[in-house]
């Protein structure tokens, strides 16, 4: 990322996908609403312009016009947010052919330092890391058929009550059992700590701890795997499920209930295990969590 003025900030990525994949769910609006945003009059029309919102709530207009469009390789808008910023800048995407079943695109952002007038949240650093999250984690689990599933619990315990049977070593092997007897993880659970989530075998993955707020809210970014209890190097396995999240979250209903809410990135082969699994964990953290 660069600094002082005309800021830019840049992600680039390979995928295991054909240039046109890459390009049609960058372009075509029943594509990338499902990964990116939803814009309900998208153009890539030169000097047309369209908006959209960062979320249903109607949160940050964002207003961008059509500067560039070659098709199959550049697209090229401006982008600006009108309720808080007098800013401009340019974001411009760009798809690379690498071979008949690879390729490539870079997000460049340039411009970034001229939302300074906007606050915090409007930060070069911010940009970065949100451009990252949108190619490298969202933009990949849509391409590699990686799912967001969602899992909720409604339980008769405190959010502290709770948060231990969650993460106490011993407890934790009794609620994750349903997922392989002898389930298990090592590493001390702290913001931007190392953990091992492993199997009797010494199987599993490693992860690091990405948000932490004890007893509220634990953001877990997958890295890679484990065998015989050792990292191993990110392969061509690994590669497509690198980066994915899984996500624990207690909301405190009333005095008496408190709601777990899960959110796990799942590659399309597993989706059904944990749609099996999960409600079955989920019962025996309530069962714990009540007694």
């Amino acid at each position: 990322m660069e600094t002082g003025k005309n800021v830019k900030v840049e992600t680039t990525m390979q995928f295991d996908v054909p240039a046109r994949d890459l390009w049609e769910a960058i372009t075509n609006p029943s594509h990338f609403k499902k990964w990116y945003f939803q814009i309900p009059h998208f153009t890539t029309t030169v000097g047309e312009s369209f908006d959209f919102y960062e979320s249903e709530a109607r949160k940050y207009l964002h207003h961008c016009t059509v500067l560039e469009f070659e098709p199959g390789k550049k697209f090229v808008h401006s982008w600006e947010h009108p309720e808080q910023s007098e800013g401009s800048s340019v974001v411009s995407w760009v798809v690379k052919s690498l071979d008949d079943h690879h390729s490539e695109l870079t997000l460049t952002h340039e411009g970034v330092d001229s939302f300074s007038d906007a606050g915090p949240k409007f930060t070069p650093e911010s940009y970065q890391q949100g451009w990252d999250a949108i190619i490298r984690t969202s933009l990949r689990n849509y391409l590699y058929l990686i799912e967001k599933l969602h899992f909720s619990i409604n339980i008769n315990a405190t959010k502290e009550k709770i948060w231990q049977v969650l993460w106490d070593k011993e407890s934790y092997k009794i609620w994750t059992e349903p997922f392989g007897k002898g389930s298990h993880y090592k590493g001390d659970l702290a913001q931007d700590a190392r953990i091992h989530f492993l199997s009797q075998e010494g199987g599993g993955m490693y992860s690091d701890v990405m948000f932490f707020k004890e007893h509220s809210l634990v953001v877990f970014r997958h890295v890679g795997g484990m065998k015989d209890c050792e990292e191993l190097e990110i392969d061509d396995d690994s590669i497509r499920w690198t980066g994915c999240f899984e996500v624990y979250r207690l909301v405190e209903i009333n005095e008496n209930t408190t709601e777990l809410e899960i959110e796990v990135d799942i590659t399309n082969d597993h989706i059904e295990f944990m749609k099996k699994k999960f409600p079955i964990s989920l019962e025996k953290v309530k069962e714990l969590s009540e007694q």
